[in-house]
């Protein structure tokens, strides 16, 4: 309706102008008006496809902090005496939903206040709506809990010492973890640095720093090993039982308070991850088939992150197993991950994966005790 006032608005203050001149002036706006009005149920239709996913009640994670903080700017100038402050700003509890529903009513057309948040709300307080990326690794780190976390062995574990930072893991071994320090030091003009400086005796903020600068492909081995005896506190216990010092663990968490340094991992995360490895598992299991679905990109994007997949031999049997569509094909992955020998060792992380997996077929289930819907994450359309 508002296209349409607008270029109603527009006609008619052409035709004010009068004379037979602008007779052919005013048939071309008559077209522009016939094409706007063919155009408007089209964008309608638009609309709806990019609504039909939307946060609920019962999501949580860092964009519903982001939603939360936003919405609450927004109202409380406004509304004050009928806001409502949430229990936890990362967390789409019921007073979201009333402050949604007061957001609703406020937007002109809004349809009745749902209380759910999709594109529409996310704009109206100034959020850009988040990609398929973005709300898939909102999930994993609720997951996960690991996006401004440090970890040594014992958590992540590894079978050898190592230094861990992030969702998608950027490690001090691999030299990746060592790069995503450089390059966010770099693009937030030394505010990693300076931020060491300022939380770490000097000694030991001039050996971070150098660390971090000194890393290359011809050192990778020793600049690891010298980074783990950095940032271990029990690096002669076994590998199963190293963990962080609580004053870098501090340090790594307080990098979220570089302005846009969550936006510098997620973008390293998305080239990392979701560009470069979930296409190999997708091409491995789907096959090359077209218009996969956000739950396929999910339940691959979940194995870059945890699983590294069944296992060459699983891999190998399910390339020879017929499926019929994606959920079935999911359900002979889950299958082979409860027999796979690479995890026979480790039958805890075996769990958890299975858990999560069984939680993205199913569209909704319980991981580390606590109850997903992945409809409520904008993970799966609203129901009709």
């Amino acid at each position: 309706m508002i296209l349409r006032r607008v270029v109603i608005r527009h006609f008619d203050s052409r035709s004010r102008r009068g004379g037979l001149g602008l007779f052919s002036f005013r048939c071309m706006n008559l077209r522009l008006l016939l094409f706007a009005a063919w155009l408007f149920p089209l964008a309608l239709v638009t609309a709806r496809a990019e609504d039909s996913y939307s946060f609920a009640q019962g999501a949580r994670g860092f964009l519903i902090r982001d939603y939360n903080e936003k919405l609450l700017a927004f109202l409380q100038p406004h509304f004050s005496d009928r806001v409502r402050i949430p229990k936890q700003t990362d967390e789409f509890d019921a007073a979201t939903v009333d402050n949604t529903r007061l957001l609703q009513s406020s937007i002109e057309g809004a349809k009745a206040p749902s209380g759910r948040a999709g594109p529409v709300e996310f704009q109206a307080v100034g959020l850009d709506w988040p990609d398929e990326f973005l709300r898939c690794i909102n999930l994993i780190d609720c997951w996960e809990g690991t996006l401004n976390k440090l970890e040594g062995s014992s958590e992540s574990e590894d079978s050898f010492p190592n230094v861990t930072f992030g969702i998608v893991g950027f490690t001090s071994h691999d030299g990746s973890l060592q790069e995503f320090l450089r390059e966010a030091n770099a693009t937030t003009n030394g505010a990693i640095f300076q931020l060491a400086r300022d939380r770490l005796p000097a000694a030991e903020a001039a050996r971070f720093i150098g660390l971090v600068e000194t890393y290359g492909s011809k050192n990778q081995k020793r600049n690891h090993e010298e980074f783990v005896k950095f940032a271990i506190r029990n690096v002669q216990a076994d590998p199963d039982e190293q963990q962080p010092r609580p004053e870098i663990a501090a340090l790594f968490a307080a990098f979220d308070s570089i302005p846009h340094f969550r936006d510098i991992q997620l973008a390293v995360a998305r080239k990392k991850s979701w560009d470069g490895e979930l296409p190999e598992y997708r091409e491995q299991l789907f096959g090359g088939r077209q218009n996969h679905s956000l739950r396929v990109d999910l339940f691959c994007f979940d194995m870059t992150v945890l699983t590294n997949g069944p296992g060459e031999k699983a891999l190998h049997k399910l390339s020879k197993t017929p499926w019929h569509d994606e959920v079935e094909r999911m359900k002979q992955i889950h299958a082979a991950m409860k027999t796979s020998p690479d995890y026979k060792d480790d039958e805890e992380k075996r769990s958890d994966i299975l858990e999560r997996e069984r939680c993205i077929i199913d569209g909704v289930g319980e991981v580390h005790d606590d109850d997903y819907d992945l409809r409520a994450f904008a993970l799966l359309p609203e129901k009709n």
